[in-house]
């Protein structure tokens, strides 16, 4: 965590409007906003005005070998937009030859000339929010594209990519949505690695306060899969995909050979990484932050740190390691795990100190070791797949109770 930080995430809030799952920090703009001029236009580049100021604001600037713009739907920006922004870093920053600019797109809402555009705008990575391929399940999550936007959006991304035009491009699915089950969960799975995506992140569906579905689950109005039918989906995600030639490389995460997400990884390993915008976090030196949720208090905020600079986490002063139960709970996600005795070591902690707390770790992820849930290799700790993955919940809670008791 002490290295400058190589990668940046930058937050588009803008959406058409919000998915009944979202509690995200976006602005829902309406089907029919506009860029440049029109509809929204003016929220949209007065926002950009203040996200540019703020990437600006930065003292100790370093070159950056992963940027990712997410949203929100960052594709509601034209490629100029995106250009310009990618730009900035360029010029005040530095870019990385080779690096990997990611964005996240959704279905209908760009077309073919509009991904091109993001294309000779520096972006050499995709992912592609389809969520599902039932347009039942779509209109049920307040979706506004159809599986027929989604077939368009990767033939697309495929000829980009065979072209050489992108490095490559990710498919997105939420696993576990209303009225799905088994059958209509493996049709997904089926339509997905029918038009082969290099990569694929699949979610499960979390029902977060304040959305939709929350509202929904509390009048009983929701139909969610039984945690039976849960499983059974987690085992059928899991066969198709290994069998596919998918390796399951984070708990989320699938990819065919050379395709893992470079910057997604920065975050499991515990590296330092910029994050600019409306509810965007960041911890470059170590110490996490997160910007205000509101456009009214960000712009707020940003207008006090571009004159000011109060915010300590960053500057390279407050230069710290990351808690160490979250540095154990991301590499754990990470199909490889994580070597605990050399965090232990990275900490400070003497030989005595590390071999004491190991020992009471160990002792309460007994039970996983047992049932081949938790794996070890030397001092490299892992969950095994699909089980351990599946079950990552109950090995890391076990985990903050241990970290609970070393404070």
């Amino acid at each position: 965590m002490l290295k400058s930080p190589r990668s940046a995430y930058i937050h588009i809030p803008f959406c058409h409007r919000r998915c009944f799952y979202c509690d995200f920090a976006v602005i829902p703009m309406g089907d029919k906003v506009a860029n440049v001029n029109g509809n929204g236009s003016k929220t949209i580049n007065d926002y950009l005005t203040y996200l540019e100021r703020e990437i600006l604001s930065i003292e100790h600037k370093s070159s950056l070998s992963t940027i990712y713009i997410g949203g929100g739907t960052p594709s509601i920006l034209n490629p100029s937009q995106i250009k310009n922004i990618i730009k900035i870093f360029e010029v005040n920053y530095g870019v990385d030859l080779g690096a990997e600019i990611s964005m996240e797109i959704d279905p209908a809402s760009f077309d073919e000339n509009d991904l091109y555009g993001f294309i000779n705008a520096g972006v050499n990575r995709f992912s592609l929010g389809a969520q599902s391929f039932n347009d039942k399940a779509l209109a049920s999550a307040g979706r506004r594209h159809t599986s027929k936007d989604i077939e368009q959006a990767c033939i697309w991304l495929k000829k980009a990519k065979k072209d050489n035009c992108i490095k490559s491009w990710s498919l997105d699915l939420i696993q576990n949505l209303p009225d799905s089950n088994y059958q209509k969960w493996q049709k997904d799975l089926e339509n997905a690695l029918r038009l082969k995506p290099p990569h694929i992140s699949i979610y499960d569906l979390n029902v977060e306060e304040g959305t939709v579905f929350k509202r929904m689950q509390d009048l009983g109005k929701l139909t969610l899969p039984s945690h039976e039918e849960a499983y059974e989906n987690a085992q059928i995600t899991h066969k198709l995909l290994k069998t596919s030639g998918y390796t399951r490389y984070e708990i989320s995460n699938y990819s065919l050979p050379g395709h893992q997400s470079r910057h997604n990884r920065v975050y499991w390993r515990g590296f330092g990484w910029w994050g600019f915008g409306q509810g965007a976090t960041s911890s470059p030196w170590g110490m996490r932050f997160t910007r205000p949720r509101t456009i009214k208090k960000y712009k707020e905020w940003v207008d006090s740190q571009f004159n000011e600079k109060k915010e300590e986490s960053l500057s390279i002063k407050s230069s710290t390691f990351l808690d160490l139960d979250e540095r154990i709970m991301l590499g754990m996600r990470l199909k490889e795990g994580l070597n605990i005795k050399k965090l232990f070591s990275e900490q400070g902690w003497d030989k005595e100190k590390s071999d004491f707390y190991l020992g009471k770790l160990l002792k309460s992820w007994e039970n996983y070791r047992k049932n081949d849930i938790l794996c070890k290799e030397g001092d490299r700790f892992f969950l095994s797949q699909p089980k351990g993955m599946e079950l990552s919940n109950q090995v890391l809670v076990t985990m903050f109770s241990w970290w609970d008791d070393v404070n």
